[in-house]
């Protein structure tokens, strides 16, 4: 049975503040815990309905030794972020990412202060299924490790590294070892810009768009065109994981 402090210190890892301090954030679900234990990542402790883990191989239950934690329903409800809690949870540690770890070999998508974590956990699934492994987001964007973002991901945090730090300085840092574009609604067309390998696509703020400090920076601004009549009137804007995606099959496209 878990004791109310236990509990506690499992909800705490809501908040950022709490996954920073303990470098742990929570996966909830079949699907995510069976991509967390085909991933590099370790499981602190998995939480599990007594029924459902009995399913499980005998080499998965003896990889998780004491880790494996049997609760009850009422236990997981307690604990879990989801309105329909799903027989397992647990809590894994963070990987340890420098951002010296980069590496400029293929595409890179990097995100200026992007706020929404359904967002951001959409971006790292299509980056995931474009097979571009490496995200870089600023300083003040959400937490990639935020339950929300963890969940839109499907397990594709597991695969895909996302890195945070000052982009003015990364970028200043990296103008050399590839070629930067700055997605703006007066760029280039995406559709005929020439596409560099390696490349950093860089995305500002879901409202706000690239920040002038950035802007500045980059020589490469590039668009989706609009193909609305003038006479109709059309969407104002694309959802920046949208957005992301296209970009993405662009970058791909042979």
């Amino acid at each position: 049975m878990l004791s109310a402090s236990h509990i506690k210190q499992i909800k705490a890892l809501k908040e950022r503040s709490a996954r920073r301090e303990r470098y742990q954030f929570v996966v909830e679900g079949e699907k995510m815990f069976h991509e967390l234990i085909q991933s590099s990542f370790k499981a602190e402790a998995v939480y599990a309905l007594e029924q459902w883990a009995v399913s499980l191989s005998s080499e998965i239950r003896q990889s998780l030794g004491n880790k494996l934690i049997l609760i009850s329903e009422k236990e997981l409800e307690r604990i879990s972020s989801l309105k329909q809690p799903n027989k397992v949870l647990a809590v894994v540690n963070m990987p340890q990412l420098e951002v010296s770890e980069i590496a400029f070999n293929d595409v890179i998508l990097a995100f200026e202060d992007i706020s929404d974590p359904g967002n951001l956990g959409s971006i790292i699934r299509i980056a995931d299924w474009f097979g571009i492994r490496q995200i870089v987001c600023s300083t003040h964007s959400v937490d990639c490790y935020n339950p929300k973002t963890i969940q839109a991901t499907m397990g594709s945090v597991f695969r895909v590294k996302i890195f945070y730090t000052d982009l003015k300085e990364w970028i200043q840092q990296h103008q050399s070892q590839a070629t930067f574009y700055a997605t703006h609604l007066s760029g280039k067309s995406v559709y005929t810009v020439s596409k560099k390998i390696p490349s950093v696509i860089l995305f500002g703020n879901e409202s706000r768009g690239v920040s002038d400090d950035l802007n500045n920076l980059i020589q490469n601004a590039v668009s989706i065109p609009s193909f609305h009549q003038t006479d109709v009137s059309s969407a104002e804007s694309l959802n920046i994981a949208m957005s992301a995606a296209i970009f993405c099959n662009e970058w791909r496209r042979p």
